[in-house]
């Protein structure tokens, strides 16, 4: 029989993360969501953008998006806008369907999931 001492790699332990969820598109001050996908999207990176900052976080800490649509008409239209945010970090992406929001108008909603340690962006 052989015996190996195995060493723990540090560097495959999960990193502390901060997981934003439920962000839509609507307008905080009218309640409204934008009839588009576009403002929608634009609307709830905003949000989300925001309460990263509130934890000292920003678009470069950000690992994986979510986007839940209930159609992707009008998504590519969301593409420049998202690579303005995270063209330099490229966090994975999942796009998920779905049949419908509990709120009228909603087309969308995101969930940001963002690293928490210093340099637990760069790979």
């Amino acid at each position: 029989m052989i015996l190996l001492q195995m060493e723990e790699n540090t560097s495959l332990r999960p990193q502390p993360e901060l997981h934003l969820r439920h962000l839509t598109g609507i307008n905080a001050q009218t309640g409204d969501f934008s009839p588009e996908l576009f403002g929608q999207i634009r609307q709830a990176l905003m949000t989300g953008m925001d309460q990263l900052a509130s934890q000292g976080l920003g678009a470069e800490n950000v690992t994986r998006i979510i986007f839940m649509l209930h159609d992707t008409a009008g998504f590519a239209a969301c593409f420049p806008l998202l690579n303005d945010l995270f063209g330099r970090t490229c966090p994975a992406t999942t796009l998920r369907l779905v049949k419908a929001f509990e709120q009228p108008g909603q087309l969308a909603e995101i969930e940001l999931v963002a690293a928490t340690a210093p340099g637990d962006t760069e790979g």
